[in-house]
């Protein structure tokens, strides 16, 4: 499928952009976002237009693709004031992308794209959330002003894609306090959030071994999930929930951990509250999809190992700005 961006590497980065033609519609990557779910219209702000008329639009919209399936994920009121939001999957088979449209009061005039912090500062508040609460398995100085925040998911394939540059930046910036906030997306990703419930457990017994646990599903992300999922005579395929144990108690030792204590803590009621609280930090900060990094509150969305320098640029940018 067509990519429909057009801007600088740099930008790529650090904003979404759409080309100018006929019609507006996101690029789709490989990113793991956020699946959509009906939005029950008596949840709907007053005057907000309808599912029925959005599906409306985008099949008038973008029908000329039948390749491309369009769901609306919510619908509500924006940031913005007098318009409203509304949020769209995208799919086809090269992947899936969220697409955001902010459609005016009088419901004639839509402004499709990302709605973008401003200000003197615009990253502030974003940092200022980020540096208060996300609690992640962390490498670097506790104390480094540079904080860099990845959103990731142990089954998300662009996330084991963007590892190796993230490992790359940990080098290149060692000042620099780098955290891993799991932010599974459960109805995506089966495992994930049994994968996050480890890792948690993992960081707080021995946190000197919760990177070597990352690595360690990520480097064998392939294999575990020909190892989990089984397909029956009929073509159906389900997740094996026994096979999921199986292999992340595999990985604990690996990592270094006692697999008996870290499976007992991963599925303790405190667990499963500390991996909500990892979604919900995600939340406060807009996130839908993974990965999401955050430099210093700047947000980088699907960093891409081929486009290492202009990342290194915008990283280096926010190291010498840091407390200015």
């Amino acid at each position: 499928m067509r990519a429909f961006f057009c801007c600088s590497a740099v930008l790529l980065l650090s904003i979404s952009m759409f080309s100018q033609g006929a019609a507006t519609k996101p690029a789709l990557t490989g990113a793991s976002t956020i699946p959509a779910s009906t939005v029950p219209a008596n949840v709907l702000p007053a005057g907000a237009p309808t599912v029925e008329t959005c599906e409306a639009y985008f099949k008038r919209m973008f029908g000329y693709d039948s390749n491309l399936t369009v769901k609306v994920v919510s619908i509500g009121v924006s940031q913005i004031p007098d318009m409203f939001e509304v949020v769209a999957m995208f799919s086809t088979g090269d992947g899936q992308q969220i697409g955001r449209w902010y459609v005016s009061k009088d419901l004639k005039h839509a402004v499709a794209g990302e709605l973008l912090p401003f200000g003197a500062d615009p990253f502030a508040a974003d940092r200022a959330v980020l540096a208060s609460s996300a609690f992640g398995a962390s490498k670097g100085p506790a104390d480094g002003k540079l904080l860099i925040v990845e959103f990731a998911d142990l089954e998300c394939p662009a996330c084991r894609e963007a590892a190796p540059l993230m490992e790359k930046l940990r080098d290149d910036f060692p000042q620099a306090h780098f955290i891993f906030q799991s932010f599974p997306l459960v109805a995506l990703h089966p495992w994930a959030l049994r994968a996050a419930s480890y890792l948690d457990c993992i960081e707080r017994s021995t946190p000197e071994h919760a990177f070597t646990f990352i690595d360690a599903v990520f480097g064998h992300q392939k294999a575990i999930e020909n190892d989990v999922r089984k397909t029956d005579a009929a073509g159906k395929t389900t997740v094996d929930d026994a096979a999921v144990t199986e292999r992340l108690r595999h990985f604990s030792e690996w990592a270094g951990v006692d697999p008996a204590k870290t499976q007992a803590c991963a599925e303790s009621p405190a667990t499963a509250e500390r991996v909500n609280h990892s979604l919900q930090v995600g939340q406060s900060v807009n996130i839908t999809g993974t990965p999401t990094i955050f430099v210093n509150g700047r947000r980088i969305g699907n960093p891409n190992p081929a486009q290492y320098e202009a990342l290194r640029s915008v990283v280096a940018y926010e190291a010498e700005h840091v407390g200015k």
